[in-house]
């Protein structure tokens, strides 16, 4: 589907949506507000809908769709090399305006996810499974994936309501502090039950797809999201049950991540976004 046809079905559908006051998140929308009265036609989407049209589109019916969604759920947001600040910060808001909490935004480092540090990955991997007697990840995974894993151990949980950092947690931490391979905006946050993962800067096929292989072992619930046809959500597109999203520097692709958030546990897999393979927004 080009990328016209699909911000022409994403407008059509999200007129649709508001028409006829569908129940979404927590609770029915206004009828009083979304209803339209029996002399006025519901609105068809226009022709040539292009990025723009359909990004101011989403941004007038975001707060709609997003009331609600995460309501008491934490977020940790980790972000690569190359996103900028204010991407992050607009994710951040949209997942607050659904009712959820940024436990912590967590930056890997280029020693992380640079294409000439897998000897230090992997020798950082081994300590800290020594280290850990074994737990945190899986001591047979390749180096990227065991890191992937130990991160995870280090950020996230499976558990929904989240939980503190323990010792392995803070152990992981300071090692990968150390390192400068992940650092984080504030002192001791929780583990989060949902990891959004925004790719920066291209990586190499091989990092991304080992360090997200082992962040979606140990985690409730995993979205990875990038820039409009980023490369690297193509190298993912094939990895059963993960969902990807793309176009994040715009209001479709922000809204997009937040609603894929919010029914990941429950509904993982599928590709969004502005050119998303699957549809424009996860409404189901």
């Amino acid at each position: 589907m080009s990328a016209v046809r699909r911000h022409l079905t994403l407008v059509a559908a999200l007129v649709l949506v508001l028409a006829i006051g569908i129940a979404l998140g927590a609770g029915p929308l206004s009828h009083e507000r979304l209803l339209p009265t029996a002399a006025a036609p519901v609105p068809t989407a226009p022709e040539g809908v292009a990025g723009p049209e359909a990004d101011a589109v989403a941004a007038e019916v975001a707060p709609a769709l997003l009331r609600g969604r995460l309501a008491g759920r934490g977020v940790a947001l980790l972000s690569t090399p190359g996103v900028g600040r204010d991407t992050l910060t607009a994710l951040a808001d949209d997942v607050e305006r659904a009712g959820g909490t940024v436990t912590a935004r967590w930056s890997a480092g280029r020693s992380l996810v640079g294409p000439g540090e897998k000897t230090l990955v992997d020798t950082l991997g081994e300590q800290l499974l020594e280290q850990l007697d074994g737990r945190g990840a899986d001591a047979d995974s390749a180096s990227y994936d065991r890191m992937g894993q130990l991160v995870a151990t280090a950020i996230a949980t499976r558990t929904p309501e989240g939980a503190v950092a323990g010792p392995d947690a803070l152990t992981v931490r300071q090692s990968l502090d150390a390192a400068s391979l992940l650092r984080v905006d504030r002192d001791e946050p929780r583990r989060s039950p949902l990891l959004l993962v925004v790719l920066g800067d291209d990586l190499d096929d091989h990092v991304v797809e080992g360090l997200v292989t082992g962040l979606v072992a140990r985690t409730s619930g995993v979205v990875v999201a990038g820039s409009e046809g980023a490369a690297d959500l193509d190298v993912l597109a094939s990895a059963e049950r993960l969902t990807t999203v793309d176009g994040v520097e715009g209001e479709l692709g922000r809204l997009a991540a937040v609603l894929a958030l919010s029914r990941v546990e429950d509904q993982p897999g599928g590709s969004f976004g502005a050119s998303g393979s699957d549809s424009a927004l996860p409404l189901g």
